[in-house]
């Protein structure tokens, strides 16, 4: 009876990465309908991926109406996105947590370059077997800290020798 319980302990463990695999590769499908849709300019297509009852916040807050969202940034220029999904965390059986980071361009109408590069967070919860949205969160990623200019000097606090 042990080795049976043994066997089965391994098998589960065993099953866990692949189950973790396997639902990055289902959240990266999302993704991946996501761009496509972006890519397009289909706005309602973007809104399709969300649960009916969805949360979005970006930068502005709590963004009203998804399709109107993407529509005004088509106006803008934006036409391009690249969505690059690092971590997806398993919170449930039909409930994830995943990040990532994305990556927006496009021309203005007086054709200057426009570029975002975003970070984000989504719950994906499955709805009828279907991975859907439930919340995404996405901001501007900061940009990297400038390098020190040459011969600056450092400062730093404490007690300096009193020269006594």
């Amino acid at each position: 009876m042990r080795a049976f319980g043994a066997v089965c302990f391994s098998l589960l463990l065993s099953a866990v990465p692949a189950t973790a695999a396997d639902l990055k590769e289902e959240i990266g499908k999302i993704a991946s309908a996501y761009e496509q849709h972006f890519n397009k300019q289909d706005a309602a297509g973007i809104t399709s991926l969300y649960t009916k009852n969805y949360l979005r916040v970006s930068q502005n807050g709590i963004e009203p109406d998804n399709t109107k969202f993407y529509e005004d940034g088509f106006k803008a220029g934006l036409d391009r996105l690249e969505v690059k999904v690092i971590e997806v965390q398993p919170l449930s059986e039909n409930m994830a947590l995943s990040t990532g980071e994305a990556h927006i361009t496009g021309k203005s109408e007086k054709g200057d370059v426009l570029e975002i590069n975003a970070i984000w967070t989504a719950l994906d919860v499955r709805e009828n077997g279907q991975w859907k949205i439930r919340m995404l969160t996405s901001a501007p990623k900061a940009a990297p800290p400038q390098p020190q200019q040459a011969g600056a000097t450092a400062t730093t606090t404490g007690n300096a020798p009193s020269g006594k």
